[in-house]
């Protein structure tokens, strides 16, 4: 995960990713309240479910876009961490959606491109975003699901995990077939004076649980972008 900042001038490289690596990086996560976390509560909750770890990279620093040839260190694990394990029968991918990279302004929706090619598009393949990402043509085509945080400040780290997971587990046992739908509207917000308990952002998000705790949907949400990238 990384939120870059796209006018910050120094680049952000491979050495400002915190890297965790199979097992070890499960049993690291399994008691903090992110994604992950979350995710596995759900999983190990579940007799029958086997977890398959791959690799996790977060980002230390807000920096600039990641050089080129980081980017390629960074994609190149991943890719073959998914070679690796390509015999699963559903993935979960914890992403943040504003990342960016030198010659690829786009690395989340390659890397679901590449999960894809890899893994089949015959498995469910269900993400999760923060609210101050960018949702893309490929990321949306490369995914059967995608679940958004519901808050700012950032406090649903691990039940947006959950949400994901659930999600996830009803769409592999064939309960629901989800198809998704973008909307998008003509609006330049400040993203980090946005919070969700009050205002017009607050009603937008709390619309969308309503629709999420409904039958009308099995997950909504509302990403305001990340102001400080030039897309």
């Amino acid at each position: 995960m990384q939120e870059v900042s796209s006018f910050n001038p120094v680049p952000s490289t491979f050495e400002d990713f915190n890297i965790g690596r199979g097992q070890q990086w499960l049993d690291d996560r399994r008691s903090i309240n992110d994604e992950i976390g979350g995710a596995l509560s759900v999983f190990e909750s579940e007799a029958n479910v086997e977890v398959v770890p791959t690799m996790g990279a977060k980002a230390i620093t807000s920096g600039g876009t990641l050089g080129q040839a980081d980017w390629e260190t960074l994609r190149a694990e991943l890719v073959q961490t998914l070679e690796d394990n390509s015999q699963v029968d559903a993935a979960y991918f914890c992403l943040h959606g504003a990342m960016s990279a030198e010659g690829e302004p786009d690395p989340e929706g390659h890397l679901l491109e590449e999960a894809r090619r890899i893994l089949g598009t015959d498995i469910p393949l269900v993400v999760s975003l923060d609210l101050h990402g960018i949702l893309t043509d490929r990321m949306i085509s490369n995914s059967d699901a995608i679940v958004l945080y519901h808050t700012y400040p950032h406090i649903d780290m691990g039940s947006t995990g959950e949400r994901a997971a659930r999600l996830l587990l009803r769409i592999l046992r064939g309960e629901v077939n989800p198809v998704m739908a973008r909307v998008k509207i003509p609006a330049l917000v400040r993203g980090d004076e946005l919070i969700t308990e009050t205002g017009l952002f607050g009603e937008c998000i709390r619309k969308c649980q309503d629709i999420e705790a409904s039958s009308a949907g099995l997950a909504a949400g509302m990403m305001i972008g990340n102001p400080f990238t030039d897309v």
